[in-house]
């Protein structure tokens, strides 16, 4: 039986995580990143926008991790509201990865 709440909360872990990650590489984050501004206004818009994105992200996985009781989604929710895209990218794929493999080792 804990086998299986452990492999219930790694699941439901790893889908907060592809959610996040759904949101901050989807279509409208990409046409945010890659769109070229020149008047200020639309730069902050896309400010605005982009901060959106990394807010709905963060408040998704905070939830998850206050559901789970998990200080490493916890962290990584912290890390999206406040770091630069290329990190939480990073953070959210080793994550992944870490997951994958302790899933693996229990296997």
């Amino acid at each position: 039986k804990e086998w299986e709440e452990r492999q219930k909360a790694r699941q439901t872990e790893m889908e907060a995580v592809s959610k996040a990650l759904a949101i901050l590489s989807g279509d409208d984050a990409h046409d945010l990143f890659t769109r070229t501004f020149n008047p200020a206004a639309l730069v902050q818009e896309a400010s605005r926008a982009h901060s959106a994105r990394r807010e709905q992200a963060s408040k998704l996985l905070s939830a998850v991790a206050r559901r789970l009781h998990n200080p490493r989604l916890a962290n990584l929710a912290y890390k999206i509201k406040l770091d630069a895209f290329a990190r939480v990218k990073k953070a959210i794929d080793d994550m992944v990865a870490q997951l994958l493999k302790e899933k693996e080792d229990e296997i």
